[in-house]
């Protein structure tokens, strides 16, 4: 048993933090998302097939990023540090090249934090994660077609957050 959740969350694990970073934009609190969710699959793992696992997985992230979300807006909590994302420089860019790149990355970044929840998980899913379509509609429980009108929606919203005021992120 031990071995198998071990090859699971070798399989899943990366994913599943860069889904519940999508979400959280907090490093720390990702973490403790997905080490949730594989503790509770440990006890779900009897249960589950293996296509149902990384479904599963993201769905727990979820639902308990909205558990903490409904908490969060009954008890005000108080940041204690600030968390800073890292990005990751190409060394096939020069210097120049690089701050340019970063600076279009975080612009993109604080750009899609101004979405709504819903907006930000579909282009998040869509566009780093390379989920195809379907699999987004089975994940998030819309139609095909309600999943392609949101994603060219949002990506509309997106484009013209980025050229109203692009100095603005």
């Amino acid at each position: 048993m031990k071995s198998e959740l071990a090859i699971l969350y070798q399989r899943y694990a990366k994913e599943c933090w860069l889904y519940s970073l999508s979400l959280t934009n907090d490093v720390m609190l990702a973490e403790d998302l997905v080490s949730d969710a594989f503790f509770k699959l440990l006890n779900a793992l009897d249960t589950l097939t293996e296509d149902k696992v990384k479904f599963w997985l993201l769905r727990v992230i979820k639902n308990h990023y909205i558990d903490l979300q409904r908490k969060k807006k009954r008890w005000q909590i108080i940041p204690l540090t600030k968390t800073t994302s890292q990005t990751i420089s190409d060394s096939d860019f020069s210097p120049l090249d690089q701050l340019l790149h970063s600076e279009k990355k975080v612009q993109l970044y604080h750009a899609l934090a101004t979405l709504p929840q819903a907006e930000q998980e579909l282009l998040y899913l869509f566009y780093f994660f390379d989920w195809p379509i379907r699999e987004i509609a089975a994940f998030t429980e819309l139609s095909i077609g309600q999943v392609k009108t949101r994603l060219y929606r949002s990506r509309k919203k997106l484009k013209e957050l980025l050229q109203d005021e692009p100095t603005k992120f």
